[in-house]
Formats: structure tokens, sequence, C-alpha cells
């Protein structure tokens, strides 16, 4: 019962928004998939400034992301990690909508110590595209032209994120914690960044596992590169959400996810604030 768990509690880790953020790792020759659905709307914009932009009111943006993960245990302490938006789309209330692939995350996570769950992941980002994707508006302005937008699905620029993480279960791995930091190092003059968040969750019934989480991103920079927002730069906020995974049995789960965003900690930059909503359906050996 006690492996069962335990294999729960990594299933719901990894079944979230945020890979690689926990102390375990998949035993040799185990493998796990999982596919979500992702959506996300608002017109709540905080510019690089951290000032509620009202000009944006009344014009949602949208984004949405069907996503593939993917993981593999190369030994009982590395892992392999695959992350990989297949259908993304980006898109206003004013424009078209913007469709395409969004950029591979692939790397691998080691475990540093044998008798302890604590990890070091090494993620590089590959650009899908070159940043540059138009949505032309809906209806053409006061000189008769349809004005466009950069909303590409694609950043354009490589990257590589490195996580520390450590983990703990209790009460025969009914009850889990994990806590994590990330740098983000960024390429084509784009600022660095930082993440730093705790998760905690519990079992019901040995079937429902409910987790809460919360974390901080800070940019480390003061002038922030002025690109198209969805490139993240100068992005800042405090993030919190929760998330339910229920066993259909030993090897197929369904989750469900809420997040949301805030100024408690990091007060929000570059950002659109509002709920984001996700479900998933997860394939585990």
């Amino acid at each position: 019962m006690k492996n069962i768990i335990l294999t729960s509690i990594y299933l719901l880790i990894f079944s979230t928004q945020n890979f690689a953020q926990s102390g375990w790792v998949k035993e040799k020759g185990t493998y796990f998939i999982q596919g979500s659905f992702n959506v996300f709307s608002s017109d709540q914009y905080y510019n690089t400034s951290g000032e509620l932009q009202t000009s944006a009111l009344g014009t949602d943006f949208t984004t949405t992301a069907f996503k593939v993960y993917g993981e593999y245990g190369i030994t009982n302490r590395l892992t392999l990690t695959a992350n990989l938006p297949l259908i993304k789309s980006n898109g206003f209330s004013t424009t078209e909508t913007i469709f395409g692939v969004g950029d591979l995350r692939i790397g691998a996570k080691y475990q540093l110590l044998k008798s302890f769950p604590l990890s070091l992941a090494i993620e590089p980002e590959i650009p899908t595209g070159n940043g540059e994707q138009f949505a032309f508006a809906k209806t053409e302005n006061d000189l008769g032209f349809r004005e466009k937008i950069n909303i590409p699905t694609s950043d354009g620029e490589f990257n590589v994120w490195s996580t520390l993480a450590a983990s703990l279960s209790s009460n025969n791995g009914r009850y889990y914690g994990s806590i994590y930091g990330g740098f983000n190092w960024r390429t084509k003059g784009l600022s660095h960044q930082l993440k730093v968040g705790t998760e905690a969750g519990t079992l019901f019934f040995d079937k429902l596992w409910i987790i809460g989480k919360l974390w901080i991103q800070e940019s480390l920079t003061e002038n922030p590169k002025k690109v198209p927002f969805v490139y993240g730069e100068g992005t800042e906020f405090t993030a919190f959400g929760i998330t339910a995974l229920y066993k259909i049995n030993k090897k197929i789960s369904i989750t469900a996810e809420y997040l949301d965003y805030s100024g408690l900690i990091t007060g929000r930059k570059n950002i659109y604030d509002g709920p984001a909503f996700g479900l998933g359906v997860a394939f585990e050996y």
C-alpha cells in the first residue's frame, strides 16, 4: 500500500503545470505520460511597472494549450523529461486567434541523495518558432486598415531552467510536501528569472489527492526589454492553485486544476491576471 501511495504522490506532482519540482524521480525502466488541456482568459493586464492597464479592460486575452508530458527512468536516480505544447493558441477578443506549437522543454532530473528525495533538474527549452506570429484585428481602424499584433506561440529564444527540489511524505505516504527553487537562464537579451515555491497534498479515500501550491517568480532586471508581453520579459507574480487527482486504477488517473495570481508576496508585472483551468489524463507504468 505504501508504494502505491508514494507512486500516487509522484503522479500528482507531475500532473500539474509545474514539472520537475519535487525531490522524487522515476524508478529505472518505468515511464509516465500525460496529456492535458489548459485555458486562460482575462482583461486584467499589469504592465512592467506593476500598474493595472485600464486601456486593456474589456479586451480579453485568451490562451489555450494541449500539452504532452513524458518521463522515463534511465536509472533509479536519473529521469529523462520532455514537455511539449502540441497545439497552442493566443488571441484577443478583438483579433484573430494564432495557432502553433509551443516551445519544447526537454531535460533530466537527478536525485542527489540515495536516502532522501533531493533532486536537481536541468531542462533546456528549445524554441519552435522565431517569435513572430501576427494576428490581424477583426475590424478596420479609422484609416481603413486592419491592425496587427505579434502574439506568437513561441518566444523564439533558447533558455535553460535549473531546479533544486526537496520532498517529504508522512503517515505511510498519505501526506507530502515539497519546496523548490529554480533559475531560468535566457538568451537574446531577455532577463533571467527566479522561481521559488512550495506544495502540499493529502490523500482521501485511497483514491483522491488534493494538493495546494504557492510560488513566486521574479525577473532579474530593472529595465525589461520592449518585446511582446507573451515573451514573459520582466514578468513577476505570486501564484497559487489547487489540484485534484483521482486514480481510476493503478495505471490511469485524471486531474483537474485551478490556478490564479496575486500580489501577495511579489507584485504582478507584465502579466494578465485571472484564473486558469486545466484537465488532464495520465498513464504510468
